[in-house]
Parts: structure tokens; sequence; C-alpha cells
């Protein structure tokens, strides 16, 4: 399936999970909004429009549908969650708001203030169960096998909804107990240990060109990430007693120390032999 298609399912398993009429649907403005609100249109849903975060929070009072359907908000790019309390804050309001909650936290390669934690959904879904709203794993199943070509926009999406919704919702193949809440999908795992690869060869061909020639050393630029700038993060990997897949499993939100572990054991085990 291409992009559209694979957007159009996710709608799909969504809205036909819904048991009680749709009436709304909030698509807050993100990555790809308005490719999100036309696979909503398609759906069926009456009234699709687009809004921003601050927009929302600017807003008098909710106030539920006249008609008695439910409200959808979807969150395209996360929201304000530069400290604990505004993460509250954020996921207060939007449950203020909606029935359901289509949930796309920001991915760790777009973060700024935000800390490497909550882009996990485990994260989120202790703050919205704090809510009275549960975390429903029907998206990211649907779409695992699918061709995607951008796999930040649902990699980590997740549906939240309101316990008092009742028979409003029925669990349209997804858990939301007993389940891993956090993991990488292999086509985003391979991505990004191709670009920290391409770092590391950048890095060396500028050493081995510094040997040989200046000219063409000057044309080349280390582009390690910053973490190596810091001694002890080096000293650290190379002190690490524990196979990389053990930090993996214990500490999935690590994902660029256990990365880096992994190359390290490899080239170890090459040399080695």
């Amino acid at each position: 399936m291409n992009d559209s298609e694979t957007r159009s399912l996710a709608v799909e398993k969504v809205v036909s999970a819904c048991k009680q009429h749709v009436s709304e649907i909030i698509v807050l403005e993100g990555r790809k909004h308005t490719e999100w609100c036309a696979a909503y249109e398609q759906s069926g849903v009456p009234r699709v429009t687009q809004s921003s975060f601050s927009a929302l929070s600017k807003t008098v009072s909710p106030q539920k549908a006249t008609d008695g359907g439910l409200r959808i908000i979807h969150v395209t790019k996360g929201v304000p969650a530069a400290s604990l309390s505004e993460a509250e804050h954020s996921v207060n309001l939007l449950t203020s708001y909606a029935d359901i909650v289509v949930f796309s936290p920001v991915p760790v390669a777009e973060q700024q203030v935000q800390d490497l934690l909550i882009s996990w959904p485990s994260f989120w879904a202790l703050l919205f169960l704090a809510e009275g709203f549960v975390l429903q794993d029907i998206v990211r199943p649907a779409v695992w096998d699918s061709f995607y070509s951008d796999w930040d926009d649902l990699q980590s999406t997740v549906v939240f909804t309101n316990t008092a919704l009742g028979v409003s919702w029925a669990d349209a193949g997804g858990d939301s107990a007993n389940m891993v809440l956090d993991y990488v999908h292999p086509s985003s795992f391979e991505v990004g240990l191709r670009r920290q690869l391409a770092l590391q060869t950048s890095a060396m061909l500028n050493a081995s060109a510094s040997a040989t020639s200046q000219e063409f050393s000057s044309r080349i630029h280390i582009a390690l990430p910053k973490r190596y700038s810091k001694k002890e993060y080096e000293q650290k990997l190379f002190q690490e007693s524990r196979k990389w897949w053990k930090v993996a499993l214990c500490s999935p939100w690590r994902i660029s120390y256990w990365c880096d572990l992994w190359r390290l054991q490899r080239r170890t085990k090459r040399w080695s032999n």
C-alpha cells in the first residue's frame, strides 16, 4: 500500500471501532495534517476541521457535539511538553475536549527542548490514564506490514479512549493492557543505523585523509553526534559489560546508547576474529 492507502487504513480502524456516531474530527496542525484531514473526509465523517493546539487552548470552554456524537482530536505532531507539568496540562486540555484522542508523539529527530522519554507511548499512556483515558493500540498493528515512506507518522501513533464511553467503543484488535507499548519498526531502526554509520564513516575518512593529504581533508567534515564530544561517553561504551540487546531490552528509550554499543561490539568481534 502507498502512503495514502496506509493513512486511510489507519483512519478506518479508528472510525470503525466507534460504535457511536462520530460527528466531528479536529486535526491539529503538524506532520501532514492536510493528508490526515483528507483521509477522515473520505471516511464519511460529516465535519472535519483543522486547528492548532494554541487555538484549542484559547477556546473558552469545551462543548459536546449537538447531535450527541463523538468528537475525535487527532494530534499529528505532539503537544507542548517542555516539562512534566506542561505535558500534564496539554493532556488535560485534549481530554477535556475530546472523547477519543489519536495521538502521535514528537519524533525523536524533531525534538527540541523535549526529553527523549516523552516521545514514547508509555510516557503518554500514564498521563492519559490519569485523565481517565485508556490506550488502544489499534493503528500500529494494522499498518505494520504496509509500505510507508515516513515511519515517524505512524510508528508511535496510538489511540486514547475515554473509559466513560463504555459500549460506544469496541476494541478493534488492539489491547489496552499487558502489552509492549514502546517498540520500533524495523524500517525505522534500519534508517537510524544507516545514518549513524554514515556519520562514523565520514569521520574515519576525515582522519585517513588528514594523514595523507591536508588539501583533501579540508573538504571532509567530521559529523559525529554531540554525545561523542564527552570523553566519559566513549569510556562508558568500552566499559559496558552487558550485551547491546540486553541494554535495549532494559532501556528501549536509550536508542542512541545501545545503537552505539551494538556497532562497537560488532566491530570488536570482527577485529578479534
